[in-house]
This record gives C-alpha cells, sequence and structure tokens, in this order.
C-alpha cells in the first residue's frame, strides 16, 4: 500500500492506495478540492463535513447525469431526421466507393 498527502480545504490528509494509484489519487482529491472551494466561495467556511456531504452530491449529481447522458447514447438517442439520415448514407456510401477503388488498384486484387 501507498501513502499519498493529499489536500482538500486548505487541510492535509494521509490517505492510502494501491501502489501505482497515487497520481489517480491525487487527481482525484484536487477534482473534490475544486468542488470543496467552488462552495467556500458561494457559501463560506461552514464546516468541513457540511462541505464535503454537498460537494459529494454534486459530483454525484454529474456522474448521474452523465450516466444518463451514456444511456441515452447508448440506446440511440434521438431518433434522426431524414436529412440526416440522408446526409449520413451518402458519406458511408461515398466511402465505401473509395475503398473499392482503392482495393482494385491494389496488386493480385481480383
Amino acid at each position: 500500500m501507498a501513502q499519498v498527502d493529499i489536500m482538500v480545504n486548505d487541510r492535509l490528509y494521509k490517505v492510502t492506495c494501491e501502489g501505482g494509484q497515487e497520481e489517480r489519487l491525487e487527481r482525484l482529491a484536487r477534482h473534490f478540492d475544486r468542488h470543496v472551494q467552488d462552495l467556500v466561495r458561494d457559501l463560506g467556511q461552514i464546516g468541513d463535513t457540511r462541505l464535503f456531504l454537498l460537494s459529494a452530491l454534486t459530483i454525484c449529481d454529474e456522474l448521474f447525469e452523465a450516466r444518463g447522458k451514456l444511456l441515452e447514447i447508448e440506446e440511440g438517442g434521438e431518433p434522426l431526421d431524414s436529412a440526416t439520415l440522408g446526409g449520413a448514407s451518402r458519406v458511408l456510401d461515398a466511402a465505401a466507393k473509395r475503398i473499392e477503388d482503392l482495393t482494385q488498384r491494389l496488386p493480385g486484387a481480383a
């Protein structure tokens, strides 16, 4: 186990992590601290517990929103209109034609 010193709300915390994960943990701590500092600017020093809780809830909200967007993308999102589908179809047809032409130029191609 490795030990990392991280700063959150101008306080030093010693945190252990798996070896090789130190840089990732430091990056996560900086991200968390940015959220805490944003709240400090808006609300003042209302106590670490409250600041940490509100920051964690904000990060969870961002995570849920990102997961929702990812799910939307994975499920196909909004249906494409006919003009977009037509344009995409033309682009794919042109790409297929170029690949076919290149294939014909290769030595030994039928």
